[in-house]
Order: structure tokens, then C-alpha cells, then sequence
């Protein structure tokens, strides 16, 4: 199947082909035509699988374009907000719209926190009719009155799941309360639990759910390898990984903030370019580290599964997942930043021996046996020692060599031989006072 046949605008086929793109994905396939009709539906979400797309293209093709300049109040409404979990996302959001929408008269705008509202303002006030921000930041323009819900056309909600776990429930339900009853609604999340399936009976009307096949939710085109290691040994191995195999640009992932800033100094220290993203850094930071990773500035990005929403790099070669996810489904979501648009990728997985049932469900969930790499024993010097598991066989083999040695020996001389020789040997000349001497 090609775009072609999805009955997107000439003015969107033009553009995909530009940017290469030929054959839409599972998500897109399913999604554009419900959505270019307005249906509205709730669909998987998982990354990788060009879902961003599947709901930008047709809402560029549903939306009225307009030469017509904005005054007075009308400067602050908008045709369709995008909601999105974290800043990252966000501006991936908005680039993938300027992009796609080049041959369109729309124009979006990014609303996200860390900044101040000016800059955010003068873009809506500049004719931008798609918003697209995180939610507190949405409520803070429309609480300034610089940002107008009461015209909106179409809203989509993109990994509502992650908003949901996040505390964003409340401020969901207030921005849905500014929005026009009659509207084009959309929803898009990982997994459908019960918060989610609650929030899209009050938020679509009659959906049309829309799922991929589970053997699609890792990517295909994705080597997945484990390498099993001691937990003590994944710092020293993912610097040894990094190092011999000479690899230009690594996204590794981490749990927490405290862990990805220790992976830092610790690469650093080997030598190796690193930087952090996550919640205790600013947006100017995150913003700053993520283009330096882009531009291989830097060898190896390390972030938490929050900050790395929105991360988009076409040819990015290797994953590697320092411990697994809090949430299986994130495993998910981390391998698809490689791989991406048909490209190929690696995506690697230290994982300790209280990580392995935690492992059975990951491969439960994807559906598919991770093959597991022989593991290499580190270079420190702990590891060069034997475990005490192996001297105490070693010790068992070395006592049974010693009988065997010593039955070998009765047998040649005689147990009455060996008994005199032994006698001899422990007596002691007439007259030689028992030493006192002790040995340390």
C-alpha cells in the first residue's frame, strides 16, 4: 500500500514523497482514513510506529486554510490543540507539523513550560491556528487569556496513558471543559487501562478503537540482544561497550535522575562525551543536549523515560537500556527511538539477575524470546576471581585428587609400608625439646 491510497491531499503526497516517505505504517494505514472522515477513535500508540503522523496528516487535510488576517480577540483562538505529556513531545509535535505542512497556509505554535509566556503569545497572536502544549502550560495561556479554546475544531490527546500516570487527569478535564461540545476528538495511549477507557467514554463520541497486531509493538527492523551482568558491573560494561565497539551515538536509558547523572561522570571520566536529560534540567538544557546529541557533539545521551518522550532521530543506531523499565510497556517505547523510519538499530539491555522475571514479561508482552548474549566477564579486578562457589569445587576436586594419589600409593607399597614411613616421619630424635615457636 502507498500514501496514494489513503486519499490524503496532492499538496501532503507532494510533501511525503519530498521527505521520502512511500509506505505508510500499520498505525497510519488504519488511522488516516477513519480520521481524514472525522471519526472519532482511540488507538495504540506505541513509538516507532510513525503515529505521529497518522494524526497530523489528516488534521492538516481537515483543517479550513485561511488568508484571512485575525483581529481583536479572534487573534486568540485556535483550530485544533494537540496535548502531549512532556516538552520534548511537544516540540517534536510542532516540527513534525511544520514540517508535513509546508504547502499549507497553517501555522502551529508550541506551548510548553520553562519559558516565559511572550514568546508563546506573539506566535498565537501571529496567526498560528494549531496549538500544541503540555497541559499546565495550555491552562496558564488560557487563564492569561492569550490562548481561546471556544472555536476549537479538532483535539487529540498523544500518550494519554503517560499524562494519566503523570497527575495530569485533572487538568485534562478542565481544558476539555473550555473546549465546544461539537468537535472532532481523538485519542491516542500505549495501553487502554481503566483510567483510560473512563476518560474516553466522557471525552469521544461513539470511537472506532484502532490496534496494531502485538507482534508489531517492538520494532522489526530492531536487533534486541540481553547481556547478562552482574549489577555492580553495568557501569564499567556499558563504558566497555561503548568504547571497544567505537559507537558515534548511544541513547541510554535509566530509571531515575540521580542514576543518569552518576552514567555521566562516570563516562566522562572514561573519556567518553555525555550529557543527562531529565527533570531537574532546564529546558534550555534539555533543548541544548539533545541538539548536541543530534549533531553527534556528544557520544552518549542519557535519560529517564520521561524526558526521552519526544526524542525523534531517523538514524539513531543504538539503544541501550542500563536497567529495565519501571513499566514493561516503556521497554517499548525505549527501543523505537532506533530503528526508526526503516532504518536499523540495536537495542542492547543490561540486565542483572533480579531483572530476569521482570525479562519473561517484557518477552510475554512483545511476544518474542530477546536473545541473550554470553556474558563477557568485566576487567575489574573482582571479577577475575573465582566465585565461592568455584573454589569450593575446585577445593572437593583437589581432596578427591588427594585420595586417589594416596589409594595409588597403598597400592604400589603396601599399607604397612606407608604406615612405617609415616611412623618415621613423625618421630621425633631422642632428646629434641617440643618447640614453643609459632609461625605467622
Amino acid at each position: 500500500m502507498s500514501f496514494k491510497t489513503l486519499n490524503l491531499s496532492k499538496k501532503l503526497l507532494t510533501t511525503l514523497k519530498n521527505i521520502g516517505y512511500t509506505t505508510p505504517t500499520e498505525i497510519q494505514e488504519k488511522s488516516i482514513p477513519l480520521l481524514l472522515k472525522g471519526k472519532d477513535i482511540l488507538a495504540t500508540s506505541q513509538t516507532g510506529t510513525g503515529k505521529t503522523a497518522s494524526f497530523v496528516l489528516p488534521l492538516l487535510d481537515n483543517l479550513e486554510e485561511s488568508d484571512r488576517i485575525k483581529t481583536g480577540d479572534e487573534r486568540y483562538k485556535v483550530d485544533a490543540l494537540i496535548l502531549a505529556p512532556t516538552r520534548e513531545l511537544v516540540l517534536q509535535i510542532h516540527e513534525k507539523i511544520e514540517s508535513y505542512g509546508q504547502n499549507f497556509s497553517h501555522s502551529s505554535v508550541a506551548l510548553y513550560g520553562g519559558i516565559k509566556l511572550g514568546s508563546q503569545v506573539s506566535a498565537i497572536r501571529s496567526g498560528a491556528n494549531i496549538a500544541v502544549g503540555t497541559t499546565a502550560r495550555v491552562l496558564d495561556h488560557v487563564k492569561n487569556g492569550s490562548l481561546n479554546l471556544s472555536a476549537l475544531k479538532i483535539i487529540i490527546l498523544d500518550e494519554a496513558d503517560k499524562m494519566l500516570e503523570m497527575g495530569f487527569i485533572d487538568e485534562i478535564r478542565k481544558i476539555i471543559g473550555q473546549l465546544p461540545k461539537e468537535r472532532h476528538s481523538v485519542m491516542f495511549s500505549a495501553t487502554f487501562p481503566k483510567p483510560i477507557m473512563s476518560l474516553a467514554k466522557s471525552f469521544l463520541n461513539n470511537p472506532i478503537t484502532v490496534e496494531i497486531d502485538k507482534e508489531n509493538l517492538s520494532a522489526q527492523q530492531v536487533t534486541q540482544h540481553i547481556h547478562l551482568v552482574k549489577e555492580e558491573e553495568k557501569m564499567p560494561q556499558l563504558a566497555k561497550n561503548i568504547i571497544e565497539n567505537q559507537w558515534e551515538q548511544v541513547l541510554v536509558f535509566v530509571n531515575t535522575k540521580l542514576q543518569a547523572d552518576k552514567i555521566v561522570e562516570h563516562l566522562k571520566n572514561k573519556k567518553v562525551k555525555a550529557l543527562a536529560i531529565h527533570g531537574d534540567k532546564s529546558q534550555g538544557m534539555r533543548v541544548d543536549a539533545l541538539e548536541k546529541f543530534k549533531k553527534k557533539n556528544i557520544t552518549v545521551l542519557v535519560a529517564t523515560d520521561v524526558a526521552a518522550r519526544g526524542i525523534d532521530i531517523i538514524n539513531l543506531p543504538h539503544v541501550i537500556n542500563f536497567e529495565l523499565p519501571f513499566k514493561n510497556e516503556d521497554y517499548i517505547h525505549r527501543i523505537g527511538r532506533t530503528g526508526r523510519a526503516g532504518k536499523e538499530g540495536e537495542a542492547l539491555s543490561l540486565v542483572s539477575s533480579k531483572e530476569l522475571a521482570q525479562l519473561k514479561e517484557i518477552e510475554e508482552l512483545i511476544n518474542k524470546k530477546l536473545e541473550i548474549i554470553d556474558k563477557q566477564e568485566s576487567q575489574t579486578e573482582e571479577s577475575q576471581k573465582p566465585s565461592n562457589r568455584k573454589s569450593r569445587k575446585a577445593e572437593r576436586k583437589s581432596g578427591v585428587d588427594l585420595k586417589k594419589a594416596k589409594a595409588l600409593a597403598e597400592k604400589m607399597m603396601g599399607k604397612e609400608g606407608l604406615k612405617e614411613i609415616s611412623k618415621h616421619k613423625n618421630k621425633k630424635p631422642a632428646g629434641q625439646k617440643p618447640s614453643n615457636k609459632r609461625h605467622f
